[in-house]
Protein backbone atom coordinates (compact mmCIF):
# COMPACT_ATOMS: atom_id res chain seq x y z
CA UNK A 1 0.00 0.00 0.00
CA UNK A 2 1.44 3.29 -1.03
CA UNK A 3 1.72 6.22 1.87
CA UNK A 4 -0.52 9.58 0.80
CA UNK A 5 1.73 12.78 1.36
CA UNK A 6 0.20 15.81 2.28
CA UNK A 7 0.28 18.76 -0.23
CA UNK A 8 3.54 20.53 1.25
CA UNK A 9 2.13 23.58 -0.05
CA UNK A 10 -0.64 23.83 2.69
CA UNK A 11 0.89 22.98 6.03
CA UNK A 12 -1.51 21.42 8.70
CA UNK A 13 -2.54 24.29 10.97
CA UNK A 14 -1.04 24.10 14.02
CA UNK A 15 -2.24 26.35 17.52
CA UNK A 16 -1.05 27.40 20.31
CA UNK A 17 -2.96 25.45 22.59
CA UNK A 18 -4.55 21.74 21.93
CA UNK A 19 -7.28 21.90 20.02
CA UNK A 20 -10.16 19.67 20.73
CA UNK A 21 -9.39 18.08 17.89
CA UNK A 22 -6.01 16.81 18.99
CA UNK A 23 -7.84 16.19 23.07
CA UNK A 24 -10.29 14.37 21.83
CA UNK A 25 -10.00 12.70 18.22
CA UNK A 26 -13.02 10.06 18.96
CA UNK A 27 -15.25 12.92 18.68
CA UNK A 28 -14.27 13.88 14.81
CA UNK A 29 -13.21 10.23 13.57
CA UNK A 30 -16.97 9.62 11.70
CA UNK A 31 -15.99 7.07 9.22
CA UNK A 32 -18.73 7.79 6.09
CA UNK A 33 -21.12 4.27 6.01
CA UNK A 34 -19.39 3.05 9.36
CA UNK A 35 -21.10 4.88 12.98
CA UNK A 36 -18.72 2.98 15.05
CA UNK A 37 -21.90 0.33 16.42
CA UNK A 38 -23.55 4.04 17.08
CA UNK A 39 -27.04 4.46 16.21
CA UNK A 40 -27.98 7.35 13.81
CA UNK A 41 -28.51 9.46 16.29
CA UNK A 42 -25.79 9.08 19.06
CA UNK A 43 -23.77 9.65 15.65
CA UNK A 44 -25.69 12.89 14.28
CA UNK A 45 -25.02 14.13 18.25
CA UNK A 46 -21.13 13.30 18.12
CA UNK A 47 -20.55 14.99 14.64
CA UNK A 48 -22.80 18.34 16.56
CA UNK A 49 -20.17 17.94 18.93
CA UNK A 50 -17.67 17.91 16.79
CA UNK A 51 -18.85 20.67 14.39
CA UNK A 52 -19.53 22.97 17.84
CA UNK A 53 -15.93 22.03 19.07
CA UNK A 54 -14.79 23.38 15.24
CA UNK A 55 -16.76 26.30 15.62
CA UNK A 56 -14.45 27.82 18.46
CA UNK A 57 -11.29 26.77 17.33
CA UNK A 58 -8.73 28.95 16.50
CA UNK A 59 -7.12 27.71 13.43
CA UNK A 60 -10.77 26.08 11.60
CA UNK A 61 -9.91 28.05 8.69
CA UNK A 62 -6.57 26.78 7.58
CA UNK A 63 -7.55 23.42 9.36
CA UNK A 64 -10.59 23.51 6.31
CA UNK A 65 -8.50 24.53 3.72
CA UNK A 66 -6.10 21.90 4.27
CA UNK A 67 -8.75 19.57 4.29
CA UNK A 68 -9.91 20.65 0.89
CA UNK A 69 -6.44 20.24 -0.75
CA UNK A 70 -6.08 17.06 0.91
CA UNK A 71 -8.50 15.09 -0.37
CA UNK A 72 -7.08 11.59 -0.01
CA UNK A 73 -6.19 12.00 3.33
CA UNK A 74 -9.69 13.63 4.50
CA UNK A 75 -12.13 11.14 3.19
CA UNK A 76 -13.22 10.47 6.50
CA UNK A 77 -13.99 12.08 9.75
CA UNK A 78 -14.72 16.17 10.46
CA UNK A 79 -12.28 18.81 9.64
CA UNK A 80 -13.48 22.29 10.35
CA UNK A 81 -16.62 21.07 11.09
CA UNK A 82 -17.12 19.14 7.29
CA UNK A 83 -18.52 15.99 6.80
CA UNK A 84 -16.74 14.27 3.60
CA UNK A 85 -20.02 15.17 1.25
CA UNK A 86 -19.95 18.46 2.35
CA UNK A 87 -16.01 18.96 1.39
CA UNK A 88 -16.63 17.35 -1.69
CA UNK A 89 -19.41 19.86 -2.28
CA UNK A 90 -17.04 22.81 -1.50
CA UNK A 91 -14.27 21.34 -3.68
CA UNK A 92 -16.94 21.82 -6.51
CA UNK A 93 -17.75 25.15 -5.93
CA UNK A 94 -14.27 26.00 -5.72
CA UNK A 95 -13.66 24.47 -8.92
CA UNK A 96 -16.35 26.15 -10.84
CA UNK A 97 -15.45 29.87 -9.47
CA UNK A 98 -11.55 29.45 -9.50
CA UNK A 99 -11.21 27.05 -12.10
CA UNK A 100 -10.23 23.04 -12.27
CA UNK A 101 -6.81 23.83 -10.86
CA UNK A 102 -7.63 25.85 -7.85
CA UNK A 103 -5.41 24.20 -5.74
CA UNK A 104 -2.49 26.10 -7.80
CA UNK A 105 -4.40 29.22 -7.73
CA UNK A 106 -4.73 29.10 -4.00
CA UNK A 107 -1.01 28.00 -3.70
CA UNK A 108 -0.37 30.88 -5.56
CA UNK A 109 -2.16 33.35 -3.86
CA UNK A 110 -0.84 32.05 -0.70
CA UNK A 111 3.11 32.45 -1.60
CA UNK A 112 2.38 36.00 -3.11
CA UNK A 113 0.99 37.06 0.73
CA UNK A 114 4.02 35.05 2.28
CA UNK A 115 6.35 37.16 -0.05
CA UNK A 116 4.29 40.28 0.46
CA UNK A 117 4.55 40.09 3.98
CA UNK A 118 8.29 39.15 3.82
CA UNK A 119 9.05 41.78 2.01
CA UNK A 120 7.11 44.19 4.18
CA UNK A 121 8.54 42.93 7.05
CA UNK A 122 12.37 44.19 5.64
CA UNK A 123 11.33 47.18 4.21
CA UNK A 124 10.93 50.04 6.49
CA UNK A 125 8.35 52.82 6.62
CA UNK A 126 8.56 55.81 4.66
CA UNK A 127 9.03 59.12 6.66
CA UNK A 128 5.22 59.90 5.60
CA UNK A 129 3.92 56.56 6.31
CA UNK A 130 5.83 56.06 9.61
CA UNK A 131 4.04 59.39 11.08
CA UNK A 132 0.26 58.61 9.67
CA UNK A 133 0.89 55.14 12.20
CA UNK A 134 2.42 57.75 14.93
CA UNK A 135 -0.68 59.68 14.66
CA UNK A 136 -2.93 56.74 14.37
CA UNK A 137 -1.38 55.56 17.83
CA UNK A 138 -1.56 58.68 19.48
CA UNK A 139 -5.33 59.74 18.56
CA UNK A 140 -6.48 56.13 18.28
CA UNK A 141 -4.39 54.48 20.89
CA UNK A 142 -2.94 50.74 20.20
CA UNK A 143 -5.19 48.29 18.45
CA UNK A 144 -7.94 46.81 19.91
CA UNK A 145 -8.70 43.41 18.41
CA UNK A 146 -12.09 42.04 18.13
CA UNK A 147 -13.20 39.90 21.28
CA UNK A 148 -13.39 35.86 20.19
CA UNK A 149 -17.09 34.79 19.22
CA UNK A 150 -19.60 34.22 21.71
CA UNK A 151 -21.09 30.80 21.91
CA UNK A 152 -24.23 32.46 19.73
CA UNK A 153 -21.84 34.16 16.93
CA UNK A 154 -20.16 30.32 16.51
CA UNK A 155 -23.97 29.01 16.04
CA UNK A 156 -25.10 31.45 13.91
CA UNK A 157 -21.97 31.22 11.26
CA UNK A 158 -22.70 27.27 11.71
CA UNK A 159 -26.22 28.08 10.40
CA UNK A 160 -24.57 29.79 7.87
CA UNK A 161 -22.05 27.32 6.14
CA UNK A 162 -24.66 24.66 6.60
CA UNK A 163 -27.29 26.95 4.29
CA UNK A 164 -24.39 27.38 1.92
CA UNK A 165 -23.93 23.98 1.71
CA UNK A 166 -27.64 23.22 1.45
CA UNK A 167 -27.74 25.84 -1.71
CA UNK A 168 -24.84 24.09 -3.60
Amino acid sequence: MSHIEPDVRFPFPAATVPTRCRRRPELFDLAFGDLGGDTKKAAQERLEQARQACSACPVVTACLRWALVNKPLTREGVFAGTTPGQRNVLRRRLADRIGPEWIEVLAARDQARREGAETARHTPLSVPQARVVRLDRELNGPLNLPPPLTAEEQRLNRNRLDAGLKAA
